[in-house]
């Protein structure tokens, strides 16, 4: 274990170095928010609940773990291409050690990105007298997001494995993009029927949904009627469907991550 852990030191070493991490994965986030309340501000109060905290903050942190799924395929795939891994690959450690040595700073890192979410929804929410959620729904907030970032620090780790430093991020910017239009982190996608269905296959919009339900958030208002009363968004809905499917795809990213890069490690040192 004490190689595991100067591994994964050697990882986060060489993340933080890299001032990238500070502006997408933390800054960034942060900037949508001060953004967005920027557009709200602007906005006829009541017609726009998606931009609300409840509601945005879930998007703004899944949004922000694809962001660190960027960073880590950029990691995986350099030590990959400055062959560090295929002289690390004769030392005794196990391909599952190798993963652990990536995943606990990719995880770290996912950790600071959830409380800088959730702290800015509160300073948010505080400012614009909103409010957000009490203390026991953020640290539930917190736990349903847990599977979301393992995700994509996953997927980060199977792309740096296939791909080189130049075609990893082109991959991982569709599922950047993919978090924010698919996952409906800021788009009514909720009143566009067939759409949103096919959405809550996806893990993006699962997370989202489900944050969503621990906040507390409303839907986007089509009319009158529900402006008045807005619908929140309920677990009995489709919560049980959407969890489901949510750790199952947190199961398979994990699983084809492992499977690949062992696969992998071992062509390389054959």
């Amino acid at each position: 274990m004490k190689k595991v852990l100067l591994f994964a030191k050697r990882n986060l070493t060489e993340m933080i170095r890299d001032p990238l991490l500070y502006i997408f994965c933390l800054g960034f986030p942060v900037m949508m928010v001060a953004m967005f309340n920027i557009i709200l501000h602007y906005t006829p109060d009541g017609e726009t609940p998606i931009f609300y905290e409840k509601s945005l903050t879930p998007g703004i942190m899944v949004f922000g773990f694809s962001l660190l799924m960027l960073m880590s395929s950029l990691l995986v795939s350099k030590d990959r291409q400055s062959a560090f891994l295929k002289r690390l690959f004769s030392s005794p450690l196990k391909p599952y050690q190798f993963i652990l040595g990536y995943l606990l700073p990719f995880g770290l890192i996912g950790i600071v990105q959830m409380i800088v979410g959730i702290a800015s929804g509160y300073i948010s929410g505080a400012i614009s007298g909103r409010g957000f959620v009490d203390f026991g729904s953020a640290c539930l907030l917190f736990l349903e997001m847990l599977p979301m970032m393992i995700i994509n620090c996953a997927l980060g780790m199977l792309f740096g494995t296939l791909l080189n430093d130049k075609s990893s991020p082109a991959i991982c910017s569709i599922f950047v993009s993919a978090s924010g239009i698919i996952g409906g982190a800021w788009m009514p996608i909720d009143k566009m029927g067939g759409f949103e269905t096919a959405c809550g296959y996806l893990p993006f919009y699962e997370s989202i949904y489900l944050g969503r339900c621990i906040t507390g958030a409303t839907h986007t208002p089509t009319d009158l009627e529900s402006i008045m009363n807005p619908a929140v968004y309920s677990f009995a809905d489709r919560g049980v469907l959407y969890l489901c499917l949510y750790l199952a795809y947190m199961i398979l990213a994990v699983s084809l991550s492992l499977f690949v890069f062992t696969r992998k490690m071992k062509s390389d040192i054959n």
